[in-house]
């Protein structure tokens, strides 16, 4: 993630994780009230629409309505998912899937 540029609401993120039910997974960034005013929400799936994490202020770029890229890759394992890194993540911005996986 690091080198791709801020991380504004409606960026997408796939990753593949062996879970009960789905295994690629799919979290959009959304706008929150709390925080840092962003946070990850299920896309598609069983668990659709479920709320998965509101970011913490030190998590968004100063000056910005976005995620710090370096920030998200320092931090997925803690905030987003523990059986992951970030450098199997696909992040999808601007309408067009990344050819590159996350930094970490």
């Amino acid at each position: 993630m690091q080198g791709e540029g801020p991380l504004f609401r409606g960026t997408l993120f796939r990753f593949r994780r062996i879970v009960p039910r789905e295994e690629i997974l799919y979290y959009m960034l959304f706008s929150a009230l709390e925080g840092s005013g962003l946070g990850l929400i299920r896309e598609c799936g069983y668990d659709a629409g479920n709320i998965l994490v509101i970011f913490p202020m030190e998590a968004k770029l100063p000056g910005k309505g976005a995620i710090s890229p370096a920030w998200l890759s320092r931090h997925w394992q803690e905030w987003v998912d523990s059986s992951t890194t970030a450098d199997s993540v696909w992040v999808l911005k601007r309408g067009a899937l990344g050819t590159r996986k996350t930094t970490g």
